[in-house]
């Protein structure tokens, strides 16, 4: 089946005469689907039209049966004196038109060559009606002998091989496993190295400190401070006269020291390192706040059913909001923008 398109249905012929060169009687027309226009006479889709060839006319040949090609010498095939039309084989038609007579002409190359791929076929795997094996049967023993003598030694080369490399992973756990005991450190070692490690914070701490105190001092603020560690940062307390000077409109004096401190100790090579700063308790008095601003945005959101977005604050200040609507059911939050404008969106699930 082959179709052809155009503008209209008498362009979708031409087109396809015009590609397969031929007269219009010589083929059958179908037409598939009628042009389709849209507003305003604009065409969205074209006809299309199936064409086939009409056969001009048809004659029967009778053909002789095909001599196998390649018989083994010796053995002759019934077949080859057969010469009378076989009854039940198909005779390729006979087309006036040179396309029909060179599809003809392939028809019949094709089987000629299916027959001959075919009595190949059975020749070789003996249902030829004189096909007769070319091995005595000596040599089918000796080749079944060879052939197990083969097997033999590839399973020894396996069974070799998989030795080997069961040696080779040994010796490689032996090396893995003296390199740690190598490196492994006696109790001595290991609380020296603590020791030197806890120097060094003590000398970065200090150094902070008297870093964000110069800095106050800039600001005219007066104070001293004091440093506690835990595992992963440390906290530095200010004790002053001043809180609500150096804390600033919603944390903001303090938060921005906050930024230049961890920049700081950043510096020095103390990395993945938290450094907070509070004085007179303003951060748990803040968590305190942003814990009841969290569940005040979301019984809004679930009342409104419209997510909210909260005023831009540090990450810290964020995780505060996050743990405490993370087992609310109803709502779920996320972060939204970039540094320092970025905010905790509350939604609705």
């Amino acid at each position: 089946m082959t179709q052809y398109q155009g503008k209209t249905v008498d362009e979708a012929i031409q087109n396809g005469l015009k590609k397969i060169q031929i007269d219009r009687d010589k083929v059958a027309i179908t037409v598939v689907s009628e042009p389709v226009h849209g507003w305003f006479g604009r065409l969205k889709k074209e006809a299309i039209v199936d064409i086939t060839i009409k056969p001009v006319s048809v004659t029967k040949t009778p053909q002789s049966a095909k001599v196998s090609a390649g018989a083994p010498t010796g053995a002759t095939s019934s077949r080859t004196t057969q010469s009378k039309p076989l009854k039940n084989a198909k005779t390729s038609p006979t087309f006036d038109h040179p396309s029909g007579q060179r599809v003809a002409a392939k028809r019949d190359e094709d089987i000629e060559r299916n027959v001959d791929a075919t009595a190949d076929v059975r020749r070789r795997e003996g249902d030829h009606p004189r096909a007769k094996s070319s091995l005595t049967s000596s040599e089918v023993v000796d080749s079944v002998v060879a052939s197990v003598e083969t097997t033999s030694t590839v399973s020894t080369t396996a069974a070799m091989s998989g030795a080997s490399t069961q040696s080779q992973a040994a010796n490689l756990n032996d090396s893995v496993t003296s390199v740690s005991a190598s490196t492994q450190l006696t109790p001595a070692e290991l609380k020296a190295r603590q020791q030197a490690n806890q120097a060094r914070l003590d000398d970065n701490l200090e150094a902070v400190a008297n870093y964000l105190l110069d800095a106050l001092e800039q600001l005219g603020i007066s104070a001293d401070a004091e440093a506690d560690t835990y595992h992963h940062g440390a906290t530095i307390t200010f004790m002053t006269e001043q809180e609500g000077l150096l804390i600033g409109r919603h944390g903001r004096t303090l938060n921005a020291l906050q930024v230049l401190g961890n920049t700081f100790m950043l510096r020095q090579g103390m990395q993945h390192f938290e450094l907070m700063l509070d004085v007179a308790g303003y951060r748990e008095r803040r968590a305190s706040t942003l814990r009841r601003l969290a569940d005040n945005t979301a019984r809004d959101v679930i009342a409104g059913g419209e997510p909210e977005l909260l005023d831009p604050m540090p990450a810290y200040e964020r995780k505060v909001i996050h743990t405490q609507l993370a087992k609310n059911a109803h709502v779920t939050t996320f972060s939204q923008g970039r540094e320092p404008r970025r905010g905790v969106v509350v939604a609705p699930r």
